[in-house]
């Protein structure tokens, strides 16, 4: 009994109970503390590596932003496969990796898969190499433009750019003009020649020398006339400005308009960018077909292919005339444009602007040979229409069809030649006669023509359309006819180059 309540006096007694309850509270504060400390440093590094990953995101997005320049940059050709090459970039947070690789598709459904990487350090390892990345992936589709908006108004009259003669610019034998005329020099009328419809504008003087020469009528007068240096009638003396009137008092110049002064506007001719489009037409020599059948005309011989562009390569290289309409079809379509001919219907189809280093001619005889598209056609040599017609829209019924203006949608068909090439340079360019880069024998065509040298309509020939010449040579019985425009073909010289047109990104991810 004793020993029991001992026991329980010894169990009462709370000595040393201080230190176990201290050993015990220091225990949990130490866990506590360590937890904390591991929680706070946990936080630091994920915060820090929060930091690092968006600014690896932010660096994936401008090597995306980086792409849409590239591609955007009307310099560029969207449509040129080694556009978006890998390319790194270095910033003060870090760098980005981008590339991008083209589809190309004759459906107009082209477009670019483009990546971008952005990299920063990771600074929550002591390694240097350790980095933190981001990717970002996205499609960038890319449509191709056949027209644009007229840029130049030059295109809207037929155009002769010579000077410095007594006559820069002869209309002779029956020739009527019926379109807005701009005569950069000196204009002179023969035999029974006249201008029926203006504005007429002409930075030289007007010479008349037969009775049968007039410039608007008493009943139908031109809207406007505006002659630098004056008018001339025949024997009359010269008037400057020119005076309304009859021709046969001397005291006046046989001109009737509504507007007649001495102050013509200067329209600056359109240039040609012959090397950005030799880079640069689809089909042309550095875009060949992607797809084709039958024997499509030869776009150069000695190019050479992409990424490596030679510009001394624009030489005129193909020795022989390339038929656009030959007795057999073919067809060559590309991601920007087409050039095809269907020798049933006889329909020649041109979208975009297609360049051949050489001679060009449509020469099958036939009358009922028409254009769809719209399309610009670039010649390093010289072009030759003859015994066909090339129509937009037609009238008339077997050996009596013509081109007519009437129902001619110049925004949904419309063909432009450019050429560069004369006569005098010899075999293939020699089709036509020395000094002309155009020609057109008993011919009947629609469109648009540039040369460098003369546009020579011949016999009995007619072009409904603009016409821009070192001069321009009207043949017999020629009536020019055509409307105006306000959009016409991507490639036509004098209007900003527009190769593809990029769209927005889609389809993000990352």
């Amino acid at each position: 009994m004793q020993k029991l309540r001992t026991l329980i006096s010894l169990l009462r007694r709370q000595d040393g109970v201080s230190l176990v309850m201290a050993i015990g509270i220091l225990g949990v504060l130490s866990i506590s503390g360590t937890s904390l400390i591991y929680y706070a440093d946990t936080n630091h590094r994920t915060a820090v590596y929060s930091r690092g990953n968006g600014s690896a995101y932010d660096l994936a997005e401008a090597g995306i932003n980086e792409m849409m320049g590239v591609l955007t940059n009307p310099k560029n050709n969207a449509l040129n496969q080694y556009l978006l090459p890998q390319t790194t970039h270095t910033y003060s947070t870090g760098t980005v990796t981008w590339s991008g690789t083209l589809t190309q598709s004759t459906s107009g459904a082209s477009s670019w898969a483009i990546t971008s990487t952005g990299k920063v350090r990771n600074t929550n390892s002591t390694d240097t190499t350790k980095m933190i990345t981001r990717t970002l992936s996205a499609k960038v589709p890319v449509i191709p433009n056949y027209t644009q908006p007229l840029n130049n108004p030059a295109w809207n009259f037929i155009y002769s750019r010579a000077t410095g003669s007594t006559c820069d610019m002869t209309l002779t034998s029956s020739v009527v003009v019926n379109s807005p005329l701009y005569v950069a020099g000196n204009l002179c009328l023969q035999n029974t020649s006249a201008i029926a419809k203006g504005p007429l504008i002409v930075h030289g003087s007007l010479t008349m020398s037969q009775s049968a020469n007039y410039a608007g009528t008493s009943s139908v007068p031109l809207n406007q006339l505006h002659v630098k240096n004056g008018c001339k009638y025949r024997n009359n003396p010269l008037h400057n400005p020119c005076v309304q009137g009859d021709g046969s008092n001397s005291a006046y110049d046989n001109v009737w308009a509504t507007t007649i002064d001495n102050t013509p506007t200067t329209t600056t001719p359109p240039t040609v960018d012959w090397d950005g489009w030799y880079a640069n037409a689809s089909p042309g020599p550095y875009y060949p077909c992607l797809t084709s059948s039958g024997t499509p005309p030869t776009f150069d011989t000695d190019a050479g292919s992409l990424p490596n562009v030679n510009l001394t390569k624009r030489n005129n290289s193909i020795t022989t005339v390339q038929d656009l309409t030959p007795s057999s079809s073919y067809t060559c379509k590309t991601a920007a444009g087409e050039l095809s001919w269907n020798a049933s219907t006889h329909i020649l189809t041109a979208n975009g602007t297609i360049f051949i280093d050489g001679s060009a001619k449509i020469n099958n005889g036939a009358l009922d040979n028409l254009f769809r598209g719209e399309g610009t056609i670039y010649l390093s040599g010289t072009l030759l229409i003859k015994n066909s017609n090339l129509c937009q829209a037609t009238t008339g019924t077997g050996s009596g069809m013509k081109c007519t203006s009437t129902g001619w949608d110049t925004t949904q068909n419309m063909l432009c030649f450019v050429a560069g090439g004369n006569g005098s340079a010899g075999a293939p360019q020699s089709q036509v006669p020395s000094g002309d880069s155009i020609q057109l024998v008993s011919a009947n065509a629609q469109g648009a023509l540039y040369a460098t040298n003369a546009i020579d309509l011949g016999t009995t020939s007619n072009f409904d359309g603009p016409l821009d010449g070192g001069t321009v040579i009207l043949g017999q019985s020629t009536s020019t006819t055509f409307p105006g425009f306000t959009f016409v073909p991507v490639g036509m010289p004098g209007n900003n180059e527009v190769y593809a047109q990029p769209q927005p990104p889609e389809l993000y991810a990352g």
